[in-house]
């Protein structure tokens, strides 16, 4: 980037060159993958504890 050139979106304008069709395209999938990326790691941390419970708890028994 140039110095003497200012930056896009330094603009009032710029906000208005977004396509609105394109926006509502990308708003459609966005929420999506973080839902994924939030119910992978949920489901990593569950499998994660029973690992630990069948492994540990479970052969050592009634303690007791």
């Amino acid at each position: 980037m140039h110095p003497n050139r200012p930056s896009s979106t330094a603009s009032p304008q710029a906000a208005d060159d977004i396509d609105q069709a394109a926006l509502a395209n990308v708003m459609r999938k966005v929420p999506l993958g973080a839902a994924v990326l939030a119910g992978s790691a949920v489901a990593l941390l569950v499998a994660g504890y029973l690992l630990i419970y069948i492994l540990v708890f479970i052969p050592r028994g009634t303690v007791g």
